[in-house]
Protein backbone atom coordinates (compact mmCIF):
# COMPACT_ATOMS: atom_id res chain seq x y z
CA UNK A 1 0.00 0.00 0.00
CA UNK A 2 3.05 2.25 0.17
CA UNK A 3 2.75 3.07 -3.52
CA UNK A 4 -0.94 3.85 -3.07
CA UNK A 5 -0.22 6.60 -0.50
CA UNK A 6 2.40 7.92 -2.93
CA UNK A 7 -0.31 8.09 -5.57
CA UNK A 8 -2.57 10.02 -3.15
CA UNK A 9 0.26 12.46 -2.42
CA UNK A 10 0.86 13.08 -6.12
CA UNK A 11 -2.84 13.72 -6.69
CA UNK A 12 -2.92 16.27 -3.86
CA UNK A 13 0.27 17.93 -5.13
CA UNK A 14 -1.23 18.35 -8.60
CA UNK A 15 -4.68 19.43 -7.36
CA UNK A 16 -6.37 16.24 -8.61
CA UNK A 17 -8.52 15.83 -5.52
CA UNK A 18 -11.89 16.93 -4.18
CA UNK A 19 -13.68 17.03 -0.85
CA UNK A 20 -17.26 15.97 -0.31
CA UNK A 21 -19.66 18.28 1.49
CA UNK A 22 -19.57 15.85 4.38
CA UNK A 23 -15.77 16.11 4.56
CA UNK A 24 -16.00 19.92 4.60
CA UNK A 25 -18.59 19.83 7.39
CA UNK A 26 -16.49 17.43 9.47
CA UNK A 27 -13.36 19.53 8.90
CA UNK A 28 -15.13 22.61 10.18
CA UNK A 29 -16.53 20.75 13.18
CA UNK A 30 -13.05 19.55 14.20
CA UNK A 31 -11.29 22.81 13.34
CA UNK A 32 -9.30 21.48 10.39
CA UNK A 33 -8.42 23.39 7.23
CA UNK A 34 -7.60 22.26 3.71
CA UNK A 35 -3.93 22.64 4.65
CA UNK A 36 -4.50 20.13 7.46
CA UNK A 37 -6.07 17.70 4.98
CA UNK A 38 -3.06 18.02 2.69
CA UNK A 39 -0.71 17.60 5.65
CA UNK A 40 -2.62 14.48 6.69
CA UNK A 41 -2.11 12.93 3.25
CA UNK A 42 1.56 13.96 3.05
CA UNK A 43 2.39 12.71 6.55
CA UNK A 44 -0.01 9.80 6.62
CA UNK A 45 -0.14 6.13 5.91
CA UNK A 46 -2.97 3.87 4.87
CA UNK A 47 -4.17 1.97 7.93
CA UNK A 48 -7.23 0.21 6.50
CA UNK A 49 -9.00 -0.60 3.26
CA UNK A 50 -12.78 -0.85 3.27
CA UNK A 51 -15.11 -2.37 0.72
CA UNK A 52 -18.86 -2.72 1.09
CA UNK A 53 -20.30 -5.11 -1.44
CA UNK A 54 -19.47 -4.07 -4.97
CA UNK A 55 -18.52 -0.51 -4.11
CA UNK A 56 -15.08 0.84 -4.90
CA UNK A 57 -12.48 0.48 -2.19
CA UNK A 58 -12.14 3.22 0.41
CA UNK A 59 -8.83 3.90 2.09
CA UNK A 60 -8.43 5.11 5.68
CA UNK A 61 -5.39 7.34 6.05
CA UNK A 62 -3.95 8.22 9.48
CA UNK A 63 -1.83 11.38 9.48
CA UNK A 64 -1.16 14.66 11.22
CA UNK A 65 -2.56 18.15 10.79
CA UNK A 66 -0.18 21.08 10.44
CA UNK A 67 -0.30 21.68 14.20
CA UNK A 68 0.50 18.03 14.95
CA UNK A 69 -3.01 16.87 15.84
CA UNK A 70 -3.77 13.37 14.65
CA UNK A 71 -6.46 13.00 12.04
CA UNK A 72 -7.96 10.36 9.82
CA UNK A 73 -9.24 10.70 6.31
CA UNK A 74 -11.37 8.31 4.30
CA UNK A 75 -10.58 8.53 0.59
CA UNK A 76 -11.63 6.88 -2.64
CA UNK A 77 -10.09 6.91 -6.10
CA UNK A 78 -12.61 7.91 -8.72
CA UNK A 79 -12.84 6.48 -12.22
CA UNK A 80 -11.76 9.91 -13.48
CA UNK A 81 -8.45 9.44 -11.64
CA UNK A 82 -9.17 12.08 -9.02
CA UNK A 83 -8.90 11.46 -5.28
CA UNK A 84 -12.10 12.07 -3.34
CA UNK A 85 -11.82 12.81 0.38
CA UNK A 86 -15.05 11.46 1.82
CA UNK A 87 -14.58 12.44 5.45
CA UNK A 88 -12.02 13.87 7.84
CA UNK A 89 -12.04 13.49 11.60
CA UNK A 90 -9.87 14.00 14.66
CA UNK A 91 -8.37 10.87 16.09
Amino acid sequence: MGSRIGEFRRKVAFGAYELTGHAKDEMEEDGFTIRDVKSGIYSGRIVAVQRHGRQARKFVVAGRAEDGRRLRLVCRLLESGRLRVITVFAE
